[in-house]
């Protein structure tokens, strides 16, 4: 290393930290380096010293390092050995852990009972962490009170146990969850100044390999599906279990789709009663199979939302309406289900797609589906008195004659109600019907809202349609769904 490059070297005032013992190398040759300068040449002596503090310093900080990152590995590997030594002991009530019940699951003859506290959230909600974690071991050492002497307790999850019973007697599991059940609604678990009652959501299976945990954990989830408190024997046979298979399988079925844009819309026309001229249409998805046929959206919706899938639908939806109707100036509907609300994202969306398209607010009616209707959630309401104080229209539809949906259609404060279609369908056979659409459509009127009737399927209902006074009219009989407007 020459003068001026040693002198170049220390106005970069470069700090290398990155690999410490190669650096701690090079600070070493350094060091040489500048004690020969030193010798040979005569330097400004503080130009030295101050290269020569720097350097040391650099070396105690990486011996810092070094020490620090010796001291982490020591640690992460007395981590990595605890686990190992306590994986199979769950910490908070000291009961094998499902670690231990893989083990216990031998290939013999055994049952095992799945069970899941029900409303755990809101135990945990209520009560704070720390008071949950007490009711977790109350229940713990209450389980294990009906322990028999061929079954062992484990501790899964937070709220979730297993008692693995070798060699059952018939019918001794069922009869085990029947106990369960009568001793906890019969003994509240206690602590301090708390009485809470636990409910249990339990699934049941029998056989001799490691299948029975996922086949009772599915008979668990049964038994919630269904209200919880209860249980339930695992069958792959179940409507429940069928209606997860059936889900699993449109997860596939919608992801290809999606893949190969085979999700698309078609329209149904909307007659205004008074003016036949003016048109509106309705945005209905379809689905395109592999086979080439249409598949509607009643057949794949709730799976879609079980999935998660059906943002990503209306999302699409939305998209390719906005494309067609940018063309023109008909109004159009769309469907909005409360998951759509959960996600917070339509305002946003619409908003964007508007301006994008120089579509008109005024043009889009968002029919509001009977899920949001039911749910009464504050923050849902918000979002579609939002959605209208921007000029979107709001319809409720499948409009029924309970008390609730007069009281939520001004909570949401709709102009537009679309008749439950199947008071619609039997207006001309059922005259209780009529009496029940007559009085919507006078409620409706007094209060300035528009009406909108679907599943018009002939000439005689459409009559009748008319002589009510409803505003709008939907049915195979006016205009089937089709691609093309």
């Amino acid at each position: 290393m020459t003068d001026s490059q040693m002198l170049e070297l220390y106005k970069l005032n470069v700090v290398i930290i990155e690999k410490p013992f190669k650096v701690s190398i090079l600070l070493d040759k350094i060091l040489e380096v500048v004690s020969k300068v030193a010798q040979e040449r005569n330097y400004l002596q503080k130009d030295i010293t101050a290269l020569n503090e720097d350097l040391l310093y650099e070396r105690k900080r990486i011996g810092r390092f070094m020490l620090s990152e010796k001291k982490l590995t020591d640690k992460i590997q007395l981590y990595e050995n605890s686990i190992h030594i306590n994986k199979n002991i769950y910490d908070l009530t000291r009961l094998p852990s499902r670690y231990a019940l893989y083990e216990a699951l031998n290939g013999t003859k055994q049952s095992l009972l799945y069970i899941n506290i029900d409303h755990f959230d809101f135990i945990n909600s209520i009560y704070g962490m720390n008071k949950a974690n007490q009711i977790l071991k109350e229940c713990a050492l209450k389980l294990n009170m009906f322990l028999p002497k061929n079954a062992e307790l484990f501790h899964i999850t937070a709220d979730e146990f297993v008692i693995l019973i070798d060699e059952p007697s018939v019918i001794q599991e069922v009869l085990l969850a029947d106990q369960i059940h009568a001793f906890f609604k019969e003994s509240p678990v206690e602590f301090e100044h708390y009485t809470h009652y636990i409910v249990f959501s339990i699934g049941i299976d029998s056989g001799e390999n490691k299948i029975m945990f996922l086949n009772a954990k599915s008979a668990s989830k049964e038994a919630r599906y269904f209200g919880g408190d209860k249980t339930v024997v695992y069958s792959s046979a179940s409507i429940y279990m069928q209606e997860q298979k059936e889900n699993f399988r449109w997860i596939g079925i919608l992801s290809k789709a999606f893949e190969e844009d085979r999700i698309f819309n078609y329209y149904q026309p909307i007659i205004n009663n008074t003016n036949p001229q003016i048109k509106h249409y309705e945005v209905l998805c379809r689905l395109k199979s592999d086979d080439g046929s249409l598949v509607d959206a009643k057949n794949f919706i709730e799976s879609a939302k079980v999935v998660g899938l059906i943002t990503k639908i209306t999302r699409t939806v939305i998209d390719k309406a906005f494309k067609v109707f940018a063309q023109n100036s008909y109004n159009f509907s769309i469907n909005i289900s409360i998951t759509d609300f959960y996600e917070e994202y339509l305002l946003d969306f619409l908003e964007y797609k508007c301006n994008y398209y120089k579509v008109d607010r005024s043009r889009v009616y968002l029919e509001i589906l009977e899920d949001v209707i039911s749910s009464q959630k504050m923050e849902v309401d918000k979002q579609v008195i939002e959605l209208k104080n921007c000029g979107y229209n709001v319809v409720i539809d499948d409009f029924a004659s309970e008390k609730t949906m007069y009281r939520r259609m001004f909570d949401l404060q709709a102009k537009f109600i679309k008749i439950n279609g199947s008071f619609i369908r039997e207006l001309d056979k059922d005259t209780s019907y009529r009496i029940i659409v007559e009085s919507i459509v006078e409620f409706a009127q007094k209060n300035g809202i528009k009406t909108m009737a679907e599943h018009i399927e002939s000439e005689e209902v459409y009559k009748i349609v008319k002589e009510l006074g409803i505003d709008y009219s939907q049915g195979y009989l006016l205009g089937k769904p089709s691609l093309e407007l």
